[in-house]
């Protein structure tokens, strides 16, 4: 018989609901604590008061305040605001890494090969702001830069200085 994650309580390997037959070998928690149905396969248990909840990426218990809610529920989203804005710079580091591949990972100026921080877009006499693409996808991403041309750090103050 398995037994519980949640109450350590063991249950039945089959049990008849409404006249059809469940297999609960594979389940995880009891049909008390994980109804039938309800898709709870959370591989934590976490008992919270009403101002708090857990998030699922730096497994803290914290107040309610520091997640954003949901729009429909009001509830909680799994991760708090400080993990959302980790996994947002992330994903940005990744969209720009990707562009800047795809570009052949070089200055087009000096042709010289840099790290991902050295790289501006430029166009015209002003580079683009890439705090402004946080929440675009990459493929609005590539349309937006589809004008500029990417260079370092170095030529970029050079054409600038060229400019004036």
């Amino acid at each position: 018989m398995p037994k519980c994650k949640n109450c350590g309580n063991e249950f039945p390997n089959k049990i008849k609901v409404d006249g059809k037959n469940y297999s609960l070998t594979s389940r995880k928690f009891c049909p008390d604590c994980s109804p039938l149905g309800s898709r709870n396969t959370r591989s934590y248990i976490v008992e919270l008061q009403k101002d708090e909840a857990f998030c699922a990426r730096c497994l803290k218990i914290k107040n309610k305040k520091e997640f954003y809610a949901r729009k429909e529920s009001g509830r909680p989203f799994s991760y708090c605001i400080e993990c959302q804005k980790v996994i947002k710079n992330l994903k940005l580091q990744e969209k720009l890494e990707r562009i800047i591949e795809e570009r052949g990972g070089c200055c087009a100026d000096c042709e010289g090969f840099f790290p991902m921080p050295v790289y501006e877009f430029y166009k015209e006499g002003h580079t683009y702001q890439l705090s402004k693409t946080k929440n675009m996808s990459l493929n609005k991403l590539k349309i937006e830069l589809q004008d500029y041309i990417m260079i370092c750090l170095n030529c970029c103050a050079i054409r600038k200085w060229a400019n004036n």
